[in-house]
C-alpha cells in the first residue's frame, strides 16, 4: 500500500498476509490504519517471516516500522499511544533495537496489556515507562530502524521471529523492551505445537545452542528434546484432542470497547 495524505511519516505498520478476510476484520480495521493516520504495508507469498519483514525495512523510510500479525486490532488512540511510548523509549535508550507489547522479563514475568481472543482473556497490567525484556510475542514489534536489525530469512514458516530478533539485537548489545500500546489479538486458540511452530522450534535450538535455555511466552526453547514435547501434550490435552477453531469473525472493536482499550481508555498511570 502506498502512503496515504497525512500518515505520520516516521511510524509505518507492515503485515504478512495469507487471508484477507481476517485482515479486512482486523488490523484494516483499525481506525489509525482505516481512517489514514497510520500507513500499512502488506505483503504475501513470502516463504518466511523474515523474508517479508526485511522487505519490509528496506521498502520503508520510517525511522520505526511497526510489524503486525493480520489478526491484531489496534485500538481508537493507539497511534498517539504509540508515539508516546516510542519517544519514552528515544529518552530511557537512544540505541533501542525491538519493542513489543508482551513479553518475558529477566525474572521470567509477564509484561505487557493484551486482549487474546484465543484465551478469551486481558493478559497484564497497565504500565507507564518501557520495560526490558528477555522475549516477545510475535503480534505487534517495534523495530528501530537505526538500530539496522534484521529477520533471520531462513528460520523457517512464521514463528519464533521475535525470540530470534531480540537473541540477534543482544548479540550487538542492543536491547529490547515491552511498551504499553494495548492491542487486541484476535487469534484462534492454539490447540498444538506442530508443523511449522516445530520446525522453527528446531531450528532455534540449532542457531542458539551456546545460549540457551532461552524463555519464549510459548514454550522455552531448551537443549532437550522433550521440553516441546511436553508443551505439546499438555496443549493438547487441555483441548482434548480437538481441531483448531475457524478464524474469529466478530468485529474486534467491540472487544475493544467493552475492556476499555478503545477510544484511550488505556488506564495506565499518568
Amino acid at each position: 500500500m502506498t502512503q496515504r495524505s497525512g500518515a505520520v511519516p516516521d511510524l509505518e505498520i507492515a503485515a504478512a498476509v495469507n487471508n484477507h478476510a481476517v485482515l479486512s476484520n482486523c488490523l484494516a480495521r483499525s481506525p489509525d490504519i482505516s481512517e489514514g493516520r497510520l500507513n500499512l504495508r502488506t505483503y504475501e507469498g513470502f516463504r518466511t517471516a523474515g523474508e517479508a519483514y526485511n522487505k519490509a525495512l528496506d521498502e520503508t523510510a520510517a525511522r520505526v516500522l511497526i510489524f503486525a500479525h493480520q489478526d491484531v486490532y489496534l485500538p481508537m488512540g493507539f497511534l498517539e499511544g504509540a508515539l508516546e511510548q516510542v519517544s519514552k523509549l528515544d529518552i530511557l535508550d537512544r540505541n533501542w533495537a525491538l519493542a513489543g507489547v508482551s513479553g518475558l522479563d529477566g525474572a521470567g514475568t509477564f509484561r505487557g496489556r493484551t486482549w487474546s481472543s484465543g484465551l478469551g482473556a486481558v493478559l497484564g497490567k497497565p504500565f507507564e515507562t518501557p520495560v526490558e525484556i528477555e522475549t516477545l510475542d510475535e503480534m505487534l514489534l517495534f523495530v528501530n530502524r537505526r538500530s539496522e536489525l534484521r529477520f533471520d530469512p531462513e528460520l523457517p514458516s512464521f514463528h519464533l521471529y521475535a525470540a530470534d530478533a531480540v537473541l540477534s539485537a543482544k548479540a550487538r548489545d542492543l536491547r529490547s523492551y515491552v511498551v504499553h500500546t494495548p492491542a487486541v489479538h484476535h487469534s484462534r486458540a492454539v490447540v498444538a505445537l506442530d508443523g511449522g511452530y516445530r520446525q522453527a522450534y528446531r531450528y532455534m535450538q540449532r542457531k542458539w545452542r551456546a545460549q540457551l535455555p532461552v524463555p519464549n511466552l510459548v514454550c522455552p526453547i531448551t537443549r532437550s528434546p522433550f521440553t516441546l514435547m511436553l508443551r505439546d501434550w499438555r496443549i493438547r490435552r487441555r483441548h482434548k484432542g480437538r481441531e483448531r477453531p475457524p478464524e474469529p469473525c466478530d468485529d474486534p472493536s467491540v472487544i475493544a470497547r467493552r475492556i476499555g482499550f478503545e477510544l484511550m481508555e488505556l488506564d495506565a498511570p499518568r
